[in-house]
């Protein structure tokens, strides 16, 4: 069966494109004092950049699958080079296309254990007015990702929309997602408690690079989007941010995780040669192995999966009805999905039973029939019913719980979208369509100069400012005919994005009924809101 983390997470990183060369302007040097230390950064056209701003101890050693401990200092620190990113894991049957897609291959990051860096972009000079901040959150599957490749380059945003800009690491995979025995259970979602840190290393220092510490939106995709869920759900007093955006990857309800989760690092431990019984005798053990010989079986074909482990300090198996009851951090919330979320997913299956049976649907319940299945997706073909099936239960219908259950909750601010911007240099597999993570080139501003259409440059443009006029007001619309979201058949307060071609300011929202698109939910929704 697979795990629906598995499938919810996978994902979501950067693409192929990267910004096209442009002219070169002269550099000057910029120093700002951190709790990092004095950071040496770059000042360029009107955009202050300062890369691999180290905010945690290296996390090796004996500080290996603990806690991330903050690092201070006051020494003058060099912030011009992005940092290593953490080791990623690439595996199983999509490894290679992932990797493909995923992790500029063209110029891939280097890896290492010593991993826990931020980057800050910022308009230059810092002003006395406090900017808003976004603080974005990778996605890919939590098993890899990285801030440190060209695509989630901060400049465009923070000189067109004149915002502060973070990207942060966190440990991925087993490094970072061990489920281990041998841990307490409230220490083994490591990478959520690196992101935390670094949203405190925000909230101490965005300021003397002119951000408002409190005007912090936290931004995540897939994964990162699953991030912020769970940055939601675990702040229900005095967030440390004021605003929420989840780019396909809304967490629904799910079982709780028990001694089963423990099955890949007990098996990744004997692999290694540590074949102790679970505990500090054990843990010792892999605490002398090499991250490169650790990273070697993540990536080979023996490997498991590393996942959250339900611990109710950082994750949660009660998420809607959290929100629902208010036990949740009441901010404004903008999020949605992709009209083809499902497709990169999906690439080559043709068996809906198949498909059905892999995913463990039909052993959780009998009645998910490939019949019953067709049902809800009239007209279509079995591949495309494959893959609107795992669009819809991987990423819209837990959209739809989320939003339906803010709005319950008494939050008046929340806006829900679907993106269907397909553009020709994006279509790099069969079936593709407005795929999953094609989204953030636009956002980003770091689409392919040399390849997009005029279409996609002015998408960019205003999809960019759509998410940029939230993150500075998320009480008001962010686009024009954007109308805050109701869930249900009367209204029409679903905005889909950049279809048919829309993309100028005044036309790329479209409102309609506010539950068109949600019509499976009612099967697959048995699946996530326990």
């Amino acid at each position: 069966m697979r795990s629906f983390i598995s499938i919810s997470l996978i994902l979501a990183s950067t693409l192929l494109n990267r910004l096209g060369l442009g002219v070169v302007h002269a550099q000057s040097s910029v120093t700002i004092s951190t709790t990092s230390g004095n950071l040496r950064g770059v000042e360029q056209d009107g955009v202050m950049s300062f890369k691999g701003i180290r905010f945690a101890e290296a996390p090796s050693g004996l500080l290996r699958w603990e806690p991330p401990v903050p690092f201070v200092s006051s020494a003058a620190q060099d912030a011009t080079v992005l940092s290593p990113s953490c080791f990623q894991q690439f595996a199983f049957a999509t490894a290679n296309l992932t990797e493909l897609l995923f992790n500029n291959p063209q110029d891939p990051p280097v890896e290492s254990e010593d991993c826990l860096f931020l980057n800050v972009w910022a308009p230059s000079p810092a002003s006395s007015t406090k900017k808003p901040v976004v603080f974005w959150i990778y996605g890919g599957s939590l098993a890899f990702g990285t801030a440190s490749i060209p695509a989630y380059d901060g400049t465009s945003i923070a000189l067109n929309q004149d915002i502060v800009v973070v990207t942060i690491n966190y440990r991925t995979n087993v490094f970072g997602f061990p489920g281990a025995p041998d841990l307490p259970l409230t220490a083994n979602n490591l990478g959520f408690l690196d992101q935390e840190l670094a949203l405190e290393w925000v909230k101490l220092n965005i300021a003397n690079f002119g951000g408002d510490p409190d005007q912090i939106t936290i931004m995540g995709q897939s994964a990162g989007g699953f991030s912020v869920s769970g940055m939601v759900i675990r702040h229900p007093v005095d967030p440390p941010f004021r605003a929420a955006i989840i780019f396909s990857g809304a967490s629904p309800d799910t079982t709780p995780t028990s001694a089963a989760s423990f099955t890949s690092f007990n098996n990744f431990a004997s692999a290694v040669g540590c074949g102790e019984i679970a505990g500090l005798s054990r843990l010792a053990c892999l605490r002398e192995v090499s991250a490169e010989d650790i990273r070697a079986y993540t990536n080979g074909p023996s490997s498991g999966a590393f996942e959250p482990v339900i611990d109710d300090t950082t994750t949660f198996d009660d998420n809607i009805q959290r929100i629902q009851a208010g036990n949740a951090a009441r901010v404004p919330l903008l999020a949605g999905n992709m009209q083809n979320d499902g497709t990169l997913f999906t690439v080559g299956d043709t068996n809906l039973t198949a498909f059905l049976e892999a995913s463990g649907f039909t052993g959780i319940d009998a009645n998910i029939t490939a019949a019953v299945v067709r049902s809800l997706y009239p007209g279509q073909n079995d591949t495309d019913v494959i893959a609107d099936t795992f669009r819809d239960v991987v990423f819209l219908c837990p959209t739809s719980l989320w939003t339906a259950a803010f709005v319950e909750s008494g939050i008046s601010s929340v806006f829900r979208y679907e993106y269907g911007a397909v553009f020709p240099d994006l279509q790099l597999f069969p079936n593709a369509g407005a795929w999953h993570s094609t989204e953030l080139p636009e956002l980003f501003g770091t689409f392919n100069a040399s390849t997009a259409t005029p279409n996609e440059v002015t998408l960019s443009k205003t999809f960019q400012t759509a998410i940029a006029n939230f993150i500075k007001d998320p009480n008001e619309s962010p686009a024009p005919n954007w109308p805050k979201y109701i869930p249900g058949s009367l209204t029409q307060t679903l905005a889909r994005l950049a279809y048919n071609g829309n993309v100028e300011t005044d036309n790329f929202v479209q409102a309609v009924t506010s539950d068109s698109q949600d019509t499976p939910c009612v099967l697959w929704d048995v699946l996530l809101d326990f």
